[in-house]
């Protein structure tokens, strides 16, 4: 049986590199802890005036890339303009955070609907 100390010293997260030809070079994508997927989940709960989510894929890249030290690259102050890259590179690495994270394009959107 594992111990106390034994669970909360489990703190590596899992990541991966991957290249984003758009953005012309690599990106480390990483998985969440779970105060990190709290955060990202609440921030979520953010809709423009007609009650639709703002930039989900933007708001999972600002949580999920990383630098070599497994720190976020980009903050929440980062969103919009992450949001103006293009869809095809947001979509190369949302699918790698979403595999990470265990979130399913069917997790995600009950995840919305959820937070409505």
């Amino acid at each position: 049986m594992l111990k106390r100390d034994e669970i909360l010293s489990k703190t590596k997260l899992k990541t991966e590199k991957i290249s984003v030809e758009e953005w012309g070079g690599e990106v480390i994508i990483s998985s969440m802890s779970g105060t990190m997927r709290d955060s990202w989940e609440q921030m979520l709960r953010e809709k423009d005036s007609d009650g639709k989510i703002i930039s989900p894929r933007a708001k999972l890249v600002a949580f999920t890339v990383v630098d070599e030290k497994g720190e976020r690259v980009f903050t929440d102050k980062d969103v919009v303009s992450i949001g103006k890259l293009s869809s095809s590179s947001l979509d190369k690495v949302t699918n790698v955070a979403m595999r990470l994270n265990g979130l399913s394009e069917d997790a995600v959107e009950d995840a919305k609907k959820n937070l409505s």
